[in-house]
């Protein structure tokens, strides 16, 4: 079990447009529903199905990441998730620094079974 909370995931810059990177998460399955959950950056959603979780996650990263960027918001809302900049990439929190989130202690101290998710994602170079 513990391979799956290994978190490894660099954005490199692409042409200056964009960030292209995997985003990882986990889904589990609580009072009949499946909850997908990144501790990267504190997002969760869920649904009745597997599939839908996914989809659902995906769609809400992509309106968080929309909302940050009309907002102005996107790199101060990843500093203050943990993630680091570099000169052409992003790395998420480390892996010891998730761990310390309430909600990852919660979800390591169940009896909860989860999977890591790796999916593909983007987000807008930052100037």
């Amino acid at each position: 079990m513990a391979d799956k909370l290994i978190l490894k995931a660099e954005a490199k810059d692409n042409a200056a447009t964009e960030y292209r990177f995997s985003l990882e998460f986990y889904i589990f399955r609580e009072d009949g529903n499946y909850i997908a959950y990144s501790p990267a950056l504190d997002l969760s959603t869920c649904a009745e199905t597997y599939n839908d979780a996914i989809s659902s996650f995906y769609e809400m990263f992509q309106l968080h990441v929309e909302c940050c960027v009309e907002a102005g918001t996107l790199h101060d809302d990843l500093l203050a998730h943990g993630w680091k900049f570099r000169k052409k990439s992003i790395l998420p929190p480390a892996f010891t620094v998730l761990m310390k989130k309430p909600e990852m202690k919660k979800l390591l101290g169940s009896n909860l079974s989860f999977e890591r998710v790796v999916a593909p994602a983007r987000i807008p170079a930052l100037a």
